[in-house]
């Protein structure tokens, strides 16, 4: 783990710094994402996805904490992640209907790419292959492009 450290901790920086970012561009649009169907469960995703990274490289940078260790406590982030975002995208999907059914899938694909590829690196990591940091080095990846995609229409796609 002594290797990755570095990498956890910028994860961890640097997803902060975007989900302190969202958080305060959503309140000066808050009116219109409260407004229109959907948005709310949006912004809500928005930032779990970027949090989740912050979590998961606080943990990481924990001393001692070993991969075993690591995978374990990310599974349980990962099953935490899984289970809220699932609940934003059913809700999400009632709101999208009568909108192209592809603008769902693919922000269903990119909302839920993260939660499996976090799965797959709780698992590795687990079983104590330390295959499993690249695999939570792609989540890192995918939460914040899938945070800052969902960040986009909520604050700038919504003025259109």
């Amino acid at each position: 783990m002594g290797t990755w450290q570095t990498f956890f901790a910028t994860q961890a920086g640097v997803s902060a710094a975007l989900t302190g970012l969202v958080f305060v561009a959503l309140s000066i649009n808050l009116k219109q994402i409260l407004g229109l169907p959907g948005l709310a469960g949006r912004a809500g995703e928005a930032l779990l996805l970027l949090l989740f990274p912050v979590v998961t490289g606080l943990t990481a940078v924990t001393p001692q904490t070993s991969v075993r260790g690591l995978g374990w406590q990310l599974l349980a982030a990962a099953a935490v992640l899984a289970f809220a975002v699932g609940r934003i995208l059913r809700s999400g999907r009632r709101a999208a209907e009568g909108r192209p059914a592809r603008e769902f899938r693919s922000r269903a694909a990119a909302a839920l790419a993260p939660v499996g590829a976090a799965l797959v690196a709780g698992l590795l990591m687990a079983g104590g292959s330390s295959q499993g940091l690249w695999w939570e080095a792609a989540v890192t990846l995918l939460c914040v492009t899938a945070g800052v995609a969902d960040a986009w229409i909520l604050l700038v796609e919504i003025l259109r």
